[in-house]
């Protein structure tokens, strides 16, 4: 072999030695979805969306008529390696053109629940964060899931993990923007740090759940008041559980 070929062949080594290398250190690229007026942005590119019916938001009061809305279920890994989470998110596609919405809330902590938010009345703004136990993945999604998620999840005959414990948080103003995240997840996902809540928490839920549904809560406020309206999913520090479904119910 010549000096000359001898030199090339070197030069390649070392060059795919570096593209080996760069493609290493790649960050982890976050996957971006639209939900009404929402960009939503997972920490990862493994979500899949699955477009649900919506027939918008009546705001009633003392004027008729509904906001038009959208709400989308989100789904990681869609190679069928689901690491214990689903992400329902429903947003309005466009404020009130008149009139204002008022709110009278309570959200409250109870004996099942922990929660944190307004309680009031005739509020120009509400909003609640409410984190469950885990229990029964059948009983969540019968109880706590919206009918439209139980459906969707029987015709796509889905295998959830035995148990998951929930996590909603609401924000909602008076010009009829609102925003509502629910997050069905096995008991080992949460936030990853370990600070341990303020608070004493009902039987059963789990600091790391109230931890992640806080900085949920920042983010779903930060969303309904920025123009963009750019939702931050959090981290999930989640250990990887299979999920076995049908994308595609027709087929």
């Amino acid at each position: 072999m010549s000096r000359l070929s001898m030199g090339l062949d070197s030069r390649m080594r070392q060059t795919a030695a570096a593209v080996v290398l760069s493609l290493s250190l790649q960050p982890v690229l976050a996957a971006e979805f639209s939900v009404g007026r929402v960009e939503v942005v997972f920490p990862t590119d493994d979500w899949r969306e699955v477009v649900l019916p919506d027939k918008g938001r009546a705001y009633g009061g003392d004027r008729g008529g509904v906001i038009e809305s959208e709400t989308k279920l989100f789904i990681q890994a869609p190679s069928g390696e689901h690491p214990g989470a689903l992400v329902l998110i429903r947003a309005n596609a466009a404020g009130m053109r008149s009139g204002r919405m008022i709110y009278s809330t309570s959200c409250e902590t109870s004996e099942y629940y922990f929660a944190e938010g307004d309680a009031g009345f005739q509020a120009r703004a509400a909003h609640c964060l409410v984190v469950f136990p885990a229990y029964a993945s059948e009983e969540v999604m019968s109880k706590l899931a919206p009918p439209v998620v139980l459906d969707w999840l029987r015709s796509s005959r889905a295998q959830l993990p035995k148990s998951m414990a929930t996590i909603w948080s609401r924000h909602s103003v008076s010009t009829g923007t609102f925003l509502d995240v629910h997050v069905f997840l096995t008991p080992q996902a949460g936030a990853a740090d370990d600070d341990t809540p303020d608070v004493k928490l009902p039987s059963g839920v789990l600091p790391q759940h109230v931890r992640w549904g806080r900085q949920l809560k920042e983010a779903v406020r930060s969303s309904v008041y920025s123009i963009s309206g750019k939702l931050q999913i959090p981290s999930m520090d989640i250990k990887p559980h299979k999920l076995v479904l049908n994308l595609n119910p027709g087929n």
